[in-house]
């Protein structure tokens, strides 16, 4: 696997991947994006220091995006979302981990949460074998934690 820096380009699959049906159904909101402000969200992420947009690919096809949102307390959320083509082929915890390693090398990792719905237990159990902790549940959504300590390399697939 490969991971690049997501580009303007990659905006209209992303698109797509985003209002994907079970995308909609194991995202926090719930909602599909309209294709104006998913544009405009692309346009803001590639020009932020911020965030952190990372593209899975695999000989020559896009497997998925990781996504990395930095917090007002120094942690980076994380987000992964895969194309449709690429689910249920067991490559979600390698797109993870490698985007992971890809982001932060070496010992410059910042502490990473996620958020995840506890109706998505796919997703649940790939950031747990990912090395995540659940530090606790609300609402039917679980909120987890891979500190600096803990090693991506560690509960790798």
């Amino acid at each position: 696997m490969e991971f690049r820096r997501a580009e303007s380009s990659d905006a209209s699959d992303l698109l797509v991947w985003r209002n994907d049906p079970a995308t909609i159904a194991s995202s926090l909101t719930g909602a599909g994006v309209a294709a104006a402000d998913h544009f405009a969200w692309i346009a803001r992420v590639l020009a932020s220091p911020d965030y952190i947009l990372l593209m899975a690919e695999q000989a020559g096809e896009k497997l998925g995006m990781v996504r990395f949102d930095r917090e007002d307390g120094g942690a980076w959320e994380v987000g992964i979302n895969l194309a449709p083509s690429a689910r249920g082929r067991g490559l979600a915890a390698g797109v993870l981990a490698g985007s992971i390693a890809a982001a932060f090398p070496d010992d410059r990792r910042p502490v990473l949460v996620a958020q995840v719905k506890r109706s998505n237990p796919a997703s649940w159990r790939i950031f747990e074998r990912c090395g995540f902790t659940l530090e606790g549940e609300a609402e039917g959504v679980g909120h987890f934690r891979l500190a600096r300590s803990c090693g991506v390399g560690d509960r790798m697939p």
